[in-house]
């Protein structure tokens, strides 16, 4: 007995609901969702992010335009630095970035407090460790999360939450020393 081939029928059901369109309060709720989510992107790069190696383009805030410190070359003898006091700290309220070899730390901030007075101060930021490189004239500025501190190495405004060390100085001639 043979069974005749039965083909059975196909079945397509079609759904009778549409999607519909967003209401007029949908849409808004959406459209501030998106342009919130731009806004904070734009945020973002000043968090440490962005095409900008992670360097704050001038944090606000101390009082004046923050710019470059000049680099000044120091030279040592055992632990002892020597800077010559000349260009941007011939005269009081001047400042520079002293660099040196053979010891550490080996970047130092030095401030002329007046005629016979200069701060020395490690150049190393306390938040994590990049070298302090601009002053305004007040504060020197950290240019990895913007940390500030005072010319007497205080923190002024953080992240950074301890302050720069002290190194005693010696003003001889024209020539400025200091223990390392």
């Amino acid at each position: 007995m043979t069974t005749p081939n039965r083909q059975l029928p196909t079945v397509i059901t079609l759904s009778s609901e549409q999607v519909s369109e967003p209401s007029r309060r949908q849409f808004c709720a959406h459209a501030c969702q998106a342009a919130s989510l731009v806004a904070v992107s734009a945020l973002l790069p000043a968090c440490g992010g962005g095409d900008d190696g992670g360097n704050p383009t001038g944090p606000s805030g101390g009082g004046g335009t923050t710019s470059a410190l000049p680099i000044v070359n120091g030279t040592v003898a055992g632990r002892t630095v020597s800077v010559a006091v000349s260009g941007s700290l011939a005269n009081p309220g001047g400042a520079a970035l002293v660099q040196v070899n053979g010891v550490t730390p080996n970047v130092f901030l030095v401030f002329r407090d007046s005629t016979t007075a200069f701060t020395v101060l490690t150049g190393v930021c306390t938040h994590e460790g990049c070298t302090v490189d601009s002053f305004n004239g007040q504060l020197y500025t950290c240019p990895c999360h913007g940390s500030k501190y005072t010319t007497a190495g205080s923190v002024a405004n953080g992240p950074a939450n301890r302050n720069l060390t002290v190194f005693p100085s010696t003003l001889t001639g024209t020539t400025l020393t200091f223990n390392a």
